[in-house]
């Protein structure tokens, strides 16, 4: 009896096993899915529309507006952002679960793998969910991140991002992730 009630108590007592860090659930992946998609849109629709006054417009826009429309996705405990390991501005830098996400596009692009439709998703160690989608390098890309950048575009990024390592990059190219932390 006594050893019974000493395994109840320790039961009790125990702490809950450990979560997966791949016990992402349907349902967490989905809300992770819309959030970065949501980015995306917001993002590619405000920059497209900047591009109609000139590539230097769209930098100065990407560089005003890019934070608070991030931000803006942000929302019901959700963190949204973007990484890279060649930021333009270096709040964006890859680290930690971010640059791991960013590792697995990476691995799957030098296998062959297709990056769009690819997804990275984890439990922290805290219990929020990491969700990231890659960001691959479009023809409209080129204007600001490519190998040949019109010397009005260079001085505008220099104006802007006087760090930048954001260029050098060709169509199909890793850019970056778009990520996601979503609340326990």
């Amino acid at each position: 009896m006594r050893a019974a009630i000493v395994a109840i108590c320790l039961l009790a007592c125990s702490k809950p096993a450990p979560t997966k860090r791949d016990d992402v659930t349907p349902d967490q992946r989905a809300r992770g899915a819309a959030l970065i998609g949501e980015l995306k849109k917001t993002l590619l629709q405000t920059l497209t529309a900047a591009m109609g006054q000139g590539v230097p417009a769209a930098i100065a826009t990407c560089h005003t507006d890019a934070p608070s429309l991030t931000a803006a996705v942000s929302r019901e405990g959700a963190v949204v952002g973007r990484a890279t390991n060649k930021p333009r501005n270096p709040k964006n830098e890859a680290s930690g679960w971010q640059a791991e996400a960013l590792a697995h596009f990476e691995k799957l692009k030098s296998s062959g793998t297709p990056l769009p439709g690819q997804s990275f998703a984890r439990v922290l160690p805290d219990g929020r969910i990491a969700y990231a989608e890659p960001l691959v390098i479009q023809e409209l890309c080129l204007n600001c991140h490519g190998s040949a950048i019109a010397p009005e575009v260079q001085a505008a990024l220099a104006s802007s991002y006087p760090n930048d390592r954001a260029t050098g990059y060709a169509v199909g190219d890793l850019r970056g992730v778009a990520w996601v932390e979503l609340p326990k």
